[in-house]
């Protein structure tokens, strides 16, 4: 579902431009929301979803969307293809996933790319940390696939280590993306999203509280946008803190544990959520098995109604976006739910 872009007036962006020389908030009589060029489409997703719930817990969950862990799904595990590749991406859409998770880190030369682990030997040809290597040694580096030494081609060319940018620049308008920030400075990242113009598909993970704000007043500033910020939080009541005016409604999805809904250990932690205006995020990574299981029993069969406990706990929930290395399976379970 794709909502509609909010544009404003070049008045309303001479006004964001005054009260940030001021240092303070001067639009529409003092005190509102500085009214940038448009509005991060992203956070148009969010926000509409969001207000279907009427801020109560009472309200069914409709719409179950899903992200693809390091941009993996079952087809480009089939296929041999690195986890945070172009190619990898590229399955990521063509399966249907709503959004890629995507993980970054930056070179010795300060250039970011995506990368998990902070050595490069868990998924490329080369030794050391991505620290300590620079942009063109990163590129002459060829990828494989977590825990293999096999190095797929993709028409006739080894897969290589993108750059955040070039990841960006395949994603825009095509699928949302959910950077979890390895380790990059905030300015660096956000220009970097702001040369792929790419602030309306992204939502930033990682980070302190002052931090996100930061990025928040940057990019208000900067690219005259708003930026979806990803906090974690332990509890509903955790949300508050980024529900004030200080994150200008930057904060629509809350990210928080899978042992929380997998365990019950707050009941309707999603619902719970939406009584407070927002969506949760969560993961089924540590029981994607059982995804795998209830597939091979009853999905490939075309057999309804077989159980699913991590998705069923999911559902009980009340969340609303699925972090995932089996997107296709849940595709279909959720679908049979209705929720797809």
């Amino acid at each position: 579902m794709k909502c509609k872009v909010w544009l404003y007036s070049a008045a309303a962006l001479l006004l964001l431009g005054a009260a940030a020389a001021c240092g303070k908030d001067d639009n529409n009589g003092g005190g509102g929301t500085p009214q940038p060029q448009q509005r991060a489409t992203l956070l148009d997703l969010l926000g509409e979803q969001a207000s279907a719930y009427h801020n109560s817990e009472n309200v069914p969950t409709e719409h179950i969307y899903l992200c693809a862990h390091r941009a993996i799904t079952v087809a480009s595990e089939q296929l041999g293809l690195p986890e945070n590749s172009i190619p990898c991406i590229e399955q990521a859409i063509a399966q249907g996933a709503d959004m890629v998770e995507l993980d970054v880190r930056v070179t010795k030369d300060g250039v970011p790319m995506l990368m998990h682990d902070s050595s490069v030997s868990t998924t490329t040809d080369g030794s050391g940390s991505i620290s300590s290597k620079t942009y063109a040694q990163m590129k002459a580096m060829k990828m494989h696939p977590r825990g293999t030494s096999t190095y797929p081609t993709v028409d006739g060319e080894p897969v290589r280590v993108p750059t955040l940018q070039e990841a960006l620049e395949v994603c825009k308008g095509r699928i949302y993306v959910n950077l979890d920030v390895k380790d990059c400075g905030t300015e660096l990242l956000l220009k970097t999203i702001l040369a792929a113009d790419a602030f309306e598909d992204v939502m930033i993970y990682g980070y302190n509280a002052s931090q996100k704000m930061e990025i928040v007043a940057w990019a208000l500033n900067n690219a005259h946008t708003w930026v979806a910020i990803h906090p974690y939080v332990g509890s509903p009541d955790g949300c508050s803190e980024y529900l004030t005016q200080s994150y200008y409604d930057c904060a629509k999805l809350f990210q928080y544990s899978e042992d929380t809904y997998y365990n019950n250990t707050t009941p309707k932690f999603g619902y719970k959520c939406h009584a407070k205006g927002v969506l949760t995020y969560s993961n089924s990574l540590t029981h994607d098995g059982e995804i795998t299981t209830w597939y091979n029993q009853y999905g490939k069969n075309e057999l309804e109604g077989g159980p699913c406990a991590v998705l069923d706990r999911f559902i009980a929930s009340g969340s609303d976006f699925l972090q995932t290395n089996k997107t296709e399976y849940a595709n279909l379970y959720f679908k049979e739910k209705g929720l797809r």
